[in-house]
């Protein structure tokens, strides 16, 4: 019997037909070579640099090396994002957490790359956090107890406010700022970091070195008071050192309160009478009085003294006030 002839749906099958199983019957379209090299940095953990283009209320529209991505406004920063305005037309480092649709939807985080920086920062500063070590921080925030001092890393140290000039200072605020950068030492931290005591005064020049051949008694010096109390004035010599002129050495009536005639700021010329360097203490007069029986009689007083108890100059105004009274 002869074949019958094919149909031509038959024959149409059979031409178009490829020759492999269905699941063969187009081969998947090359990926751009710009997207297989996002997705080698992210199996790398590589950042990648890119460039804020827009934004929307969930996030920012990036593009990396012709390549737009996604970067959702909760990883755009570790804490809250600033105002999207900020962020448009620069460039920054992300870390690509997905690649899907063959790389029509790219997702990043810059808050990884950040908390990334941010630890190795950290472990850096960790290292140089040893008492006795000088760092370089910015100040952070100021109160009436001291300043905190950003070291990086997230890390922050406390410079209380005796520590940070050896000028006599009310409070922080009077010699800093923040956002300035200082140069601190480290005192102490307690094992985990968390606390860490710094100073900016042991790193200032010591004005009590050399203070005898700077300031030998019977010297005349022009001073500035600082204050006054009932006692005498606190006269600033040069920054950080400071001598008391007793008011029994003032000249001033018996009833005058010695704030009146010595406000904070004035200017005056007194003589050295006396220098304790030990306890850092200076003994002042006014120009031009008799200071040597009471130079020697401060000194035999210093002498009589059997504990280091007495604080400030109060002990020093004490003197004063029973060589005046011999007189």
């Amino acid at each position: 019997m002869a074949e019958e002839p094919a149909s031509p749906a038959t024959e149409s099958v059979a031409e178009t037909s490829p020759a492999g199983p269905p699941e063969q019957a187009a081969a998947a379209p090359e990926e751009r070579q710009e997207v297989r090299l996002l997705r080698q940095a992210k199996e790398d953990g590589t950042p990648v640099e890119g460039r804020v283009i827009g934004w929307n209320n969930g996030g920012f529209h990036v593009v990396i090396e012709g390549v737009t991505a996604f970067c959702p406004r909760s990883e755009m920063e570790l804490g809250h994002s600033k105002s999207p305005e900020s962020y448009l037309d620069k460039s920054f480092l992300f870390r690509i957490l997905k690649i899907q649709k063959r790389g029509r939807r790219v997702v990043l985080s810059r808050a990884v790359e950040l908390r990334t920086e941010r630890d190795k920062a950290r472990a850096e500063a960790q290292k140089l956090l040893e008492p006795g070590a000088s760092l370089t921080g910015r100040v952070a925030s100021l109160t009436d107890f001291g300043a905190f001092v950003d070291l990086g890393g997230g890390l922050q140290g406390l410079v209380h406010v005796s520590e940070i000039s050896r000028q006599r200072i009310e409070k922080p605020s009077d010699l800093l700022k923040v956002g300035d950068e200082v140069e601190v030492k480290v005192l102490r931290r307690d094992k985990g970091g968390k606390r860490i005591s710094l100073s900016i005064r042991q790193l200032q020049p010591d004005p009590w070195a050399n203070i005898q051949k700077r300031f030998p008694p019977g010297a005349i010096v022009d001073g500035k008071v600082q204050k006054a109390e009932s006692f005498g004035a606190f006269v600033e010599l040069e920054p950080g050192l400071t001598g008391l002129l007793p008011t029994a050495s003032m000249s001033i009536p018996r009833e005058t309160s010695p704030a009146r005639i010595y406000p904070p700021g004035k200017q005056v010329r007194v003589q050295v009478v006396a220098v304790d360097s030990r306890r850092q203490r200076i003994a002042l007069a006014l120009e031009g009085s008799s200071v040597e029986g009471s130079r020697v009689d401060y000194q035999s007083y210093v002498r009589s003294q059997k504990t280091d108890s007495e604080q400030g100059f109060n002990a020093l105004a004490d003197a004063f006030r029973k060589l005046q009274d011999k007189t």
